[in-house]
């Protein structure tokens, strides 16, 4: 009963598709512009396969190595117990203005947020929590180009598995000398589509994308503390690759497969790869769709208590980018 549960909670978020073709509130003309606030229509895309990105998911992972689960008999001569978490996340465009001529174009104010819930299988313990937090300014001056700049914010806490009970895996965490990390990135973000010069929408189908992030320690309006002591490994970096491919009628939606790679000076760039791909629908980009698919990821651990540690997994998801 409890995967019915999750997937029922995954799917709730469909409601708001039925009006996704309404017409924008909160709209104004300026000129030759028109303004709009509050929308949940997106001048930059959401990374299918970014596994830290802002985004309303559900996802079952089964654990084929890892160095943290807290209770697993891996040096016992058991096996691994497997993972559950829900991203309850959503993007919103504060304020957007658009050119009459072609709305697709224009430059906005955006704001991001997901705390992803990492859960137990089989009892649903809390493993841990993480806050991913951004706010940013897009803009997309042609239809194959999106650029952004992002203030990017990551905070994380341990679940109730840590503080009782033994820990049997592979790990040397102790949770009353380890500190919480907090991190406040600087992200510039390019997008673009190379098969737009095609004209043809039906082959319009690949997005590339890159990314260069750095670290500031502390001391900005998103966060004034860095506990870790790693005031000299600053920089991050992240790209990948995305294929969506539509089918003709278009209520069947698409199929669709993205990479992302990325790497991070903490982990020496030491690369995390991440691979999906599945079924979305409707056929509408940078709008509210559902996901359903796979996803293989290897790479740091995704709980960022545990950034400096490894873990690779076959997962089952549900999302909804929105």
């Amino acid at each position: 009963m409890k995967y019915i549960y999750i997937l029922l909670i995954a799917l709730l978020p469909l409601i708001p598709v039925q009006s996704q073709k309404a017409r924008p509130k909160f709209s104004f003309s300026i000129g030759n512009w028109e303004a709009q606030l509050v929308s949940f229509d997106h001048l930059y895309p959401t990374y299918l396969a970014d596994p830290l990105g802002v985004r309303f998911e559900v996802s079952i992972q089964n654990m084929l190595y890892s160095d943290f689960d807290p209770q697993d008999q891996i040096n016992k001569g058991g096996g691994y117990k497997g993972k559950q978490v829900i991203n309850p996340g959503v993007r919103v465009s504060l304020l957007k203005f658009s050119p009459k001529s072609n709305p697709k174009l224009g430059i906005s104010v955006d704001l991001g947020a997901t705390i992803p819930a990492i859960m137990r299988a089989g009892n649903n313990d809390l493993i841990g929590t993480d806050g991913i937090y951004y706010f940013a300014i897009a803009g997309k001056p042609t239809e194959w180009l999106s650029l952004r700049f992002t203030k990017h914010h990551i905070c994380t806490h341990v679940g109730d598995e840590f503080p009782y009970g033994g820990v049997y895996s592979p790990i040397d965490f102790d949770p009353n000398i380890t500190a919480l990390p907090v991190r406040d990135d600087f992200i510039v973000s390019a997008a673009a589509r190379p098969l737009w010069f095609l004209h043809d929408p039906q082959w319009d189908i690949l997005q590339v994308y890159g990314e260069f992030g750095f670290f500031y320690p502390g001391y900005d309006f998103m966060g004034e503390r860095s506990n870790k002591p790693h005031y000299e490994a600053y920089y991050n970096f992240q790209g990948g690759a995305e294929l969506e491919y539509y089918f003709k009628n278009k209520y069947f939606g698409g199929i669709y497969t993205a990479l992302n790679v990325s790497a991070y000076q903490l982990n020496a760039y030491a690369p995390n790869v991440s691979v999906t791909g599945g079924y979305i629908f409707p056929q509408e980009r940078d709008h509210r769709r559902l996901r359903i698919g796979f996803n293989y990821y290897n790479g740091r651990s995704l709980s960022n208590q545990f950034y400096n540690r490894k873990e690779r997994f076959m997962a089952f998801i549900v999302g909804f980018d929105i």
